[in-house]
């Protein structure tokens, strides 16, 4: 497994997605998990801009791991034009993600939620249909699904079995998992119940936290036990599996959390970088390491 960064740490910053690319290559990390919304959504993002940003990450040796997006508006509602539109931004970051030479797409919060006017069975259900029918659309352009669990109980995956179950009822072969340890460390799941989900899990997610609050500290300022859990997925074999899918399986360091200014983003990204390092000796961050 190799270590990565998300960009969301420079976007929050107000730094350009292109100028982030120099500082996040300056600390030889060689695997980028781009947030696909807010500054950075690739709507916001001509052809000829994303070109750009390819032949800037060739030249600095980065690859773009994944696009992480949080469609606009709810994968679950009853509402067909905000499915289609929240659909059409999943889209757009397939696309994007494939212009800059990636495979991945991870949908984030939870993949949509309930409200008063829903109950979760028709959520649950909703949500099915919208991602088999977004996961066949993918597999025409060579791209693979994952999912990010939430720890809050109002989104439809907000947990390791409600991941798990989610997959097996979409039943489609290029949807696979993320697993966001920060968020686990809030769930209180410890990394053995991942178990059920080894054999579909190929990005992960390094963020902490206090166990109370989804704040995306500075790694080692929470409580997140980083080591425990990325052991156990490597004992799991998530580079096999991602292997399988002709993947490096990439551990994307996230920090920041939404409303936050960061004012000094290269600051937390070195201290994270070495502390992460510092607990987790499995990890890889080596340029010219070997890749598929």
């Amino acid at each position: 497994m190799e270590i990565g960064l998300g960009t969301i740490v420079y976007e929050f910053a107000g730094i350009p997605l292109k100028a982030s690319l120099e500082s996040i290559a300056q600390f030889g990390i060689k695997y980028i998990d781009i947030l696909a919304f807010g500054d950075y959504n690739p709507a916001f993002f001509p052809e000829e801009e994303q070109k750009a940003i390819a032949e800037k990450l060739h030249t600095l040796g980065i690859k773009a791991s994944s696009v992480v997006t949080c469609a606009h508006g709810n994968l679950a509602s009853d509402d067909e034009e905000e499915v289609a539109f929240a659909v059409e931004q999943l889209k757009l970051a397939a696309l994007f993600i494939r212009h800059l030479g990636g495979r991945q797409v991870l949908i984030g919060k939870g993949v949509g939620n309930i409200d008063f006017s829903l109950p979760r069975e028709r959520a649950w259900r909703n949500v099915v249909k919208v991602l088999k029918e977004y996961c066949q659309w993918c597999q025409k352009h060579d791209v693979l699904v994952t999912l990010e669990l939430e720890p809050e109980s109002l989104y439809i995956c907000n947990g390791p079995e409600a991941m798990r179950q989610l997959i097996e009822e979409v039943n489609e072969p290029n949807l696979f998992a993320n697993i966001d340890i920060g968020h686990l460390n809030i769930l209180r799941v410890p990394p053995q119940d991942l178990a059920p989900l080894k054999e579909k899990i190929i990005h992960v997610h390094i963020s902490d936290n206090d166990g109370l609050a989804h704040t995306n500290s500075i790694i080692g300022e929470g409580t997140t036990d980083i080591r425990w859990y990325i052991d156990t997925l490597l004992d799991f074999g998530i580079d096999e599996v991602a292997r399988s899918q002709g993947e490096v399986a990439v551990a994307g360091i996230e920090l920041g959390h939404p409303g936050e200014y960061i004012q000094d983003p290269d600051y937390r990204v070195l201290k994270s970088l070495g502390n992460v390092l510092s607990r987790v000796p499995r990890l890889r961050k080596v340029r010219g390491d070997e890749d598929i």
